[in-house]
């Protein structure tokens, strides 16, 4: 139960032999390939066309998909039960690449053109907007310019200023008639005699005319140009109804394209791989890691498929960080979403998970704290999985919740609550912890349990230190701190009082020397040594942090007694109110359990990674990704 061991992998082989091999290294799934070292020339890359073909065609792919999501039959896969898609069934779908493409160019040449008839009803609304105001207009533009006396203008006018208009109009040979009128603008056409043309333009210039100039007519009167934007929009309205509509059948291909989907992921997985490799006229370099478990496996299989192979396993160097892969037992995987959420350890470190777990589990039980919640969690998280027969490794965060839950059952009959209500109310004299009544009891148990699991991060810590061989600083920087801390416990109880101070005076003198023990000026160390002892108010600090055990507990069994309280009454309110109540009690109880379990699990988390992880954790690991079978949407099954 630790992190994985970890080989570098050197492997030179036949340029012949490179597609079966990688096809091999992604059917095992043990391999992480890495970049090429900077001592490799540059070199041209002579096999990347396959890999940009696939760069263009599996975005092209994804898209269709999800254009086509709402024509979808299949249910998403969720906790790895996907689709299986046979190898044969994999290889015939490859081999129709061409039916696919077209697919594809077919959905492509329609989504152009519905975005060409969306552009269109755009220009269409615009022009309606602009000629609206004419449609009472029975002349075409052609119609205005037959006169040989009179030049005829069309255009707007502010209405503030069609009195001024009028007025000087009636000086000269011109006049107007009005078309439209709207709140801010009067829309009018004017004629002018042609020896007055230039004095009735610059008197339309003065009441703020804006010409029209109909450009979009052609022959056409205003209002005939309105009636065939009407036609042209029901043609395109009805256009894109049958584009959209086409979608309905293509969206009877879309397990096909799923299927080709995840085989072209998969083949784009191995061109990616085979980019970082390095290429001669006939032979082909790579590295990478694999796990030392599946080293002699992998060796195996590669070379009864091409015997003049080399491969090189060698262990990381000193320098080198492999990448991270966790390895426990059942009930241990399934709290390392805490880890990750956090951050994957150091290869040189240590695995917190086997340590935290029991805590983590604890901590949760305690703050949700009812017996009722943890089995209405814990039996349908259960049921939920078997019925799906989900593993553990793809439902982590399901199975961590049925620990949890399980737990939780335990501390809520430890405090004989269940559902807001005591449970066993003629034994509660066996169940003494109560948080409502009795709050000081559950506090100091609740101080305990912090101050056990502070020490298990320190002893976690000196752990480390002696498994490198720092024995001093396992006794200078961990255990003298756990000796002081017990020390000054001791000094709290008379008969104890000697030995902790004997403990904590010894502890003091140790921190104080060994602090700082790289250093050679005496002062600095002292320094040093009393820099470190100040860090004793950390301590209580983080001791004091675990007070959100009691206050989250609290918060849960006070919720649930009001509950109980309100629906008490609606309960007792006649024939009518029991039903109520009872729809009452469950969604209140749901409400109560969720956002509860909410809380517990994202301040168990923070206890874990500010107080715990503080005490010895080394993080910075990155996560372990081979090149593998995974898939989006189905599961390909190799030979």
């Amino acid at each position: 139960m630790a992190i994985v061991k970890m080989k570098r992998l050197r492997l030179l082989g036949m340029r012949e032999d490179k597609s079966r091999l990688l096809s091999i290294l992604q059917r095992l799934g043990c391999v992480e390939l890495t970049e090429l070292d900077e001592e490799f020339p540059q070199q041209e890359v002579i096999e990347n066309s396959e890999y940009e073909s696939l760069s263009l065609l599996l975005p092209r792919v994804r898209r269709a998909i999800e254009r086509l999501k709402k024509y979808d039959q299949e249910k998403a896969p969720a906790y790895g039960q996907y689709r299986k898609v046979s190898s044969t069934e994999a290889e015939k779908i490859l081999k129709n690449e061409h039916e696919f493409i077209n697919i594809l160019n077919a959905m492509d040449a329609a989504d152009l053109r519905i975005s060409e008839i969306g552009a269109q009803l755009l220009r269409i609304q615009a022009h309606r907007k602009e000629y609206a105001p004419w449609e009472t207009l029975t002349h075409t533009p052609e119609d205005f310019q037959k006169s040989d006396s009179c030049v005829f203008i069309c255009g707007s006018v502010p209405t503030r200023n069609l009195a001024q208009l009028e007025q000087e109009f009636a000086e000269i040979s011109a006049g107007f008639d009005i078309v439209n009128t709207s709140s801010d603008n009067t829309y009018i056409v004017a004629a002018i005699y042609r020896q007055d043309e230039e004095t009735g333009l610059q008197a339309l210039e003065r009441s703020g005319f804006v010409r029209q100039s109909f450009s979009s007519l052609g022959n056409l009167s205003p209002k005939e140009y309105l009636n065939s934007l009407d036609e042209q929009e029901k043609a395109l309205e009805q256009e894109r109804a049958t584009l959209n509509a086409s979608f309905e059948n293509f969206g009877k291909d879309l397990p096909r394209l799923k299927s080709f989907h995840d085989i072209i992921m998969l083949k784009f997985a191995r061109a990616e791989a085979s980019n970082k490799t390095y290429n001669t006229g006939s032979t082909f370099f790579m590295e990478g890691w694999v796990p030392e478990e599946d080293s002699q496996k992998l060796s195996e299989e590669l070379l009864s498929v091409a015997p003049y192979t080399v491969i090189d396993l060698q262990d990381p160097k000193e320098d080198e960080e492999p990448s991270i892969k966790l390895k426990n037992n059942r009930f241990v995987t399934a709290f390392e979403p805490v880890v990750e959420g956090f951050s994957l350890p150091s290869y040189r470190g240590i695995d917190p998970t086997p340590v935290m777990s029991a805590f983590y589990m604890i901590l949760f039980a305690v703050m949700l704290s009812d017996a009722g919640y943890g089995l209405l969690m814990t039996l349908a998280l259960f049921l939920f999985i078997k019925i799906k027969k989900i593993p553990v490794r793809n439902a982590k965060m399901l199975y961590l919740l049925i620990f949890c839950g399980a737990a939780t059952v335990a501390v809520g009959l430890w405090f004989n609550t269940a559902f807001g209500i005591s449970p066993l109310p003629k034994y509660s004299t066996l169940f003494p912890l109560d948080a409502v009544n009795d709050p000081l009891p559950v506090m100091g148990i609740c101080l305990l349990i912090g101050i056990i699991h502070l020490f298990a991060g320190v002893f976690t810590a000196a752990y480390m230190d002696i498994k490198r061989g720092d024995w001093v600083g396992a006794i200078s920087d961990q255990i003298s701190w756990l000796v002081l801390l017990v020390g000054l416990g001791f000094l709290m109880v008379p008969s104890l009082k000697e030995i902790g101070k004997i403990m904590a005076i010894v502890s003091v003198v140790i921190i104080l020397l060994m602090t700082g023990r790289d250093k050679r000026n005496p002062f600095k160390r002292i320094m040093s040594g009393l820099g470190a002892l100040y860090g004793i108010t950390s301590w209580v600090s983080d001791i004091l942090s675990y007070m959100r055990l009691f206050g989250m507990g609290l918060a849960t069994g006070v919720i649930g007694m009001v509950f109980n309280i309100l629906i008490g009454m609606i309960w007792n309110a006649g024939f009518i109110g029991k039903p109520i109540a009872i729809v009452l009690f469950i969604v209140c109880h749901l409400f109560n359990l969720g956002i509860n379990a909410l809380g517990a699990y994202v301040h168990a988390c923070r206890l874990q990674y500010i107080e715990f992880f503080g005490k010895f954790y080394e993080d910075g690991g990155r996560p372990f990704k081979p090149l593998n079978m995974q898939t989006r949407y189905v599961s390909i099954q190799s030979k």
